[in-house]
C-alpha cells in the first residue's frame, strides 16, 4: 500500500470543468451558509453604513487670482505656464501653513477649526476653487469667507500682492452632500453580500482534496478499485416511499444493478484466487454507503444459489436488521458465546440468505470484537456458508475493523466520491494490514461521466473496466 504523504504539486492541471461542478456542488451543499452569510453581510453592511453616517456640509467657491505687477499697485492676470504652475504649487502650501491656521483661528475667536480646508487650482491657468467641509453648515460658511478674506494677507510674502476676482461666491449648504443613497447602498449590500460567500464556495471547492478520481486515489493507495457505483436518485414520490437501495426493488435503476453485479463477479474472482469465505466491508466515515453495499452484495451472491451470511459487526450502532425489516435475529455478540445449534439460532431470511444482528448497540463493543470464540466461530460458519459478509463500523472512527482483520479472508473499503478528504482516507487505510492482495475499494454514488468504462454514462453494452482496476 501507497502510505506517501499527500502535497499540493503546482504543476497539477486544473480540471475546469471539474472545478466548476465542484463549485455549484459545494453551493448546493453550503447554500444554506451562503443565504445566510448574504443576509449577515447585507445587514451588517447597511445598518455600518447608516448607524456611521456622519453628515457633512460643504461650501466652496471658485475666482481667479491677479497679482500685482506693477510699481503703481495695478493688477494683471496670471497668463504664463510657469506663473500657473507657481500657483498650483504655493496655493495650497500656504493654506497648510501653520501662519494662515493662525490667523484664521484667529479671526474665527475658535481654538479649533471644526472643518477641512483644501483648494484646487485649474491646470496652466490661475482659476482656484477653495473648498471648505464641515458637519456644520454654518462653520462651512464662515470658515471659507474667513479663509477668503485673509488669505491675500497672508500669501503676500510668497506671492506678493494679490487679489480674487469671485466667480462662484459661496453658499450656505442646506444639505449634506454626503448622505448615502439608498439605492447605491442596498445594492452595493447585496452585491458584497453575494460575492463574498461565492467567494468563499468558490475556495473551498478549489481547496477541496477529497476522493473524485481514480487518480487522485492512485496517489494515496496502490489498492484497486472493483466498482464504481452510480448514485441512486428517485422522484420526489418515491423518496418518502423508500428508505433503502436493494437491487431486488424495481424502482432501483438498472445501471445500479448492473454496477452492482459487476462488483459482485470481480470480488467472486478475487476470493477464488486467495480461497477465502469471509469479506469485511468498511469505510473511513459513516454515511459512505458501506450498509447498503453489504445487502446488496449479499442479496447479489444469493441470486447465484451460494449460501451467503450477513453480520452486523458495526455493534456500536447497528442498522442492518432495520435495512432488512428484520426483528427476531439475535446479533453477534449472543451467538459467539455460544454456538451450539448455530443455524438453528441464526436468522435465515430465505433458504440461501441468513442474518446475523440485533438493533440494540452494546456497551463494550472491544470485548465482543476481541473475545478468543470469535476467530472459532468464523469457521464454524464457514463450514455451512459459501460467503461470509460482515460490515463494521468506520474504520477512520473506531477500531473495530482493525480488531477484526485477523478473522477476515478479503477487506472491501467504500470510498463515497467527493465526501472525505483524501489525507483521512489515506490514514484509515493505513490501519489495516499492509497485503494489498487482500483488499479493494469500490467508489460508491460516483456522479461523473466514465469515460473510462465506456461510452456515455453507464450504458448497457458498453461496460469496460480498465485493466489496472483488475489484480
Amino acid at each position: 500500500m501507497n502510505t506517501e504523504r499527500i502535497q499540493t504539486e503546482d504543476n497539477d492541471e486544473i480540471d475546469l470543468l471539474l472545478l466548476a461542478s465542484d463549485f455549484l456542488k459545494t453551493v448546493r451543499t453550503y447554500w444554506k451558509l451562503v443565504l445566510f452569510l448574504l443576509c449577515i453581510i447585507f445587514v451588517g453592511y447597511t445598518g455600518y453604513t447608516y448607524l456611521t453616517y456622519s453628515p457633512l456640509y460643504q461650501s466652496e467657491a471658485t475666482f481667479t487670482v491677479e497679482t500685482s505687477v506693477s510699481e503703481n499697485g495695478s493688477y494683471g492676470f496670471y497668463y504664463s505656464s510657469d506663473t500657473a504652475d507657481q500657483l498650483s504649487k504655493t496655493f495650497p502650501y500656504i493654506l497648510e501653513s501653520n501662519y494662515f491656521k493662525s490667523v484664521l483661528l484667529q479671526n474665527l475667536d475658535t481654538q479649533t477649526l471644526n472643518g477641512t480646508l483644501s483648494a484646487e487650482t485649474v491646470s496652466d491657468s490661475n482659476m482656484v476653487t477653495m473648498r471648505v467641509e464641515s458637519s456644520n453648515a454654518e462653520d462651512a460658511f464662515n470658515i471659507l469667507n474667513t479663509a477668503l478674506s485673509i488669505y491675500p494677507q497672508t500669501a503676500r510674502f510668497v506671492l506678493g500682492e494679490t487679489q480674487f476676482h469671485i466667480i462662484n461666491e459661496p453658499v450656505l449648504a442646506t444639505s449634506p452632500y454626503n448622505k448615502p443613497s439608498f439605492l447605491k447602498t442596498v445594492g452595493m449590500g447585496l452585491l458584497i453580500g453575494i460575492a463574498v460567500p461565492f467567494v468563499v464556495v468558490g475556495l473551498i471547492a478549489f481547496f477541496k482534496k477529497s476522493a473524485r478520481t481514480l487518480e487522485q486515489m492512485n496517489k494515496i493507495t496502490n489498492l484497486k478499485c472493483i466498482a464504481m457505483l452510480p448514485k441512486v436518485t428517485f422522484k420526489a414520490r418515491q423518496k418518502k416511499m423508500m428508505t433503502t437501495i436493494s437491487i431486488m426493488d424495481r424502482k432501483v435503476s438498472f445501471d445500479y444493478k448492473e454496477n452492482i453485479r459487476s462488483m459482485r463477479i470481480r470480488l467472486e474472482r478475487l476470493l477464488e484466487k486467495e480461497n477465502g469465505k469471509v469479506v469485511m466491508i468498511s469505510s473511513t466515515i459513516s454515511s459512505e454507503g458501506k450498509s447498503t453495499i453489504s445487502v446488496n452484495l449479499a442479496e447479489s451472491l444469493v441470486s447465484t444459489g451460494k449460501k451467503v451470511v450477513l453480520i452486523d459487526g458495526d455493534v456500536r450502532k447497528p442498522s442492518l436488521a432495520k435495512m432488512l425489516n428484520v426483528s427476531d435475529s439475535l446479533g453477534l455478540h449472543e451467538l459467539v458465546q455460544n454456538k451450539e445449534n448455530l443455524l438453528n439460532k441464526i436468522k435465515f431470511l430465505s433458504d440461501h440468505f441468513a442474518f446475523i444482528g440485533s438493533h440494540t448497540a452494546i456497551k463494550n463493543p472491544i470485548e465482543v470484537l476481541t473475545d478468543t470464540n470469535l476467530e472459532n466461530f468464523m469457521e464454524e460458519l464457514k463450514k455451512y456458508f459459501d460467503v461470509i459478509i460482515m460490515d463494521t463500523a468506520p474504520a477512520g472512527i473506531f477500531q473495530d475493523a482493525y480488531e477484526l482483520q485477523h478473522v477476515t479472508d478479503f477487506i472491501l473499503f467504500v470510498v463515497k466520491y467527493d465526501e472525505v478528504p483524501l489525507q483521512k482516507i489515506q490514514e484509515t487505510l493505513t490501519g489495516f494490514h499492509q497485503d494489498h492482495r487482500h483488499m479493494a475499494y469500490v467508489f460508491n454514488e460516483y456522479t461523473q461521466t466514465l469515460n473510462d468504462y465506456g461510452y456515455g454514462k453507464y450504458r448497457y453494452g458498453y461496460y469496460k473496466y480498465p485493466k489496472e482496476s483488475v489484480s
